[in-house]
């Protein structure tokens, strides 16, 4: 459970830092994503598209990664703290390892009005200079949110790497530095970005809120198939499967029924890429 505070400083500026929150799984993890993302993309592994928010993103609810795999409910740290921090039951979307190639510019990771978070965790010690996660206080809250997409929008696009950086420091982020075992909880419409960084090797989880209404099942519907099409591409994705394996396992696992019903009943088990990928 977290405490009262990260609750709090979690509603307030959109996000909380939860130190050493996934430690004493932090090295077998890593491990992992390592292992997937070089095996995944094999055949690319040395290639360094720089292109938005770049990288290697792959699924790990697959047998190949039974650590992450039991990250999503079996083990009930993330999926309890999201609940808590929603305040109602949630719906997972597929872990993913990352290895970011370079800075990633000022955005939030929503564009449709769904409700959720996003669990961030890096594998090595960052800085400011080196990549760590910069996040505007309070900028989930809408009226915030639209006057720094209007500011973004009258900045205009960056035409070289000194006008990015103008750029990049023309917004006032907290720059979150983070040690291996350190978690970010922040809420998919938080601005964030990141400068200075190469080749960081990270982990994410996203939770939704369960939709309550039509309207908010579609938007959960629409985000979830956009995760897949967008970021899992470039890969074997008979070996490394959204949820085909996960669900597969589901009897050994008791807590992941639940949830597997939760997802059911919404609709995303039932998407496009929701099994075998893209």
């Amino acid at each position: 459970m977290l405490t009262t505070d990260q609750v709090d400083h979690f509603r307030t500026f959109g996000f909380t830092v939860l130190c050493g929150y996934l430690a004493d799984r932090t090295s077998a993890l890593r491990a992992e994503a390592d292992a997937a993302i070089r095996d995944a993309y094999a055949a690319t592994d040395h290639e360094r598209v720089i292109d938005g928010i770049s990288g290697h993103y792959l699924p790990m609810a697959s047998r190949l990664t039974p650590v992450s795999a039991s990250l999503v409910c079996d083990d009930p740290r993330f999926i309890d703290a999201a609940e808590q921090l929603l305040g109602g039951p949630v719906i997972p979307e597929c872990p993913e390892g990352v290895l970011y190639f370079a800075a990633a510019g000022w955005h939030t990771d929503d564009g449709i009005g769904v409700r959720g978070l996003k669990f961030a965790a890096y594998f090595d010690e960052l800085t400011a200079a080196t990549g760590a996660l910069r996040l505007v206080p309070g900028s989930h809250h809408p009226e915030q949110s639209a006057r720094l997409a209007a500011y973004s929008k009258r900045r205009g696009r960056a035409r070289d790497d000194a006008g990015f950086a103008a750029y990049q420091a023309g917004f006032p982020g907290y720059v979150a530095a983070t040690w291996p075992g350190d978690v970010i909880a922040f809420d998919l419409h938080t601005w964030h970005a990141s400068s200075g960084g190469r080749d960081r090797l990270a982990w994410n989880a996203v939770y939704l809120h369960a939709p309550e209404t039509e309207d908010e099942r579609d938007r959960t519907l629409r985000s979830a198939h956009d995760s897949f099409e967008q970021a899992y591409r470039g890969f074997d994705s008979g070996r490394y499967p959204v949820w085909r394996d996960w669900l597969a396992g589901a009897a050994a696992r008791p807590r992941r029924g639940p949830v597997i019903e939760r997802m059911r009943r919404a609709g995303v088990l039932d998407l496009p890429g929701a099994l075998e990928g893209w």
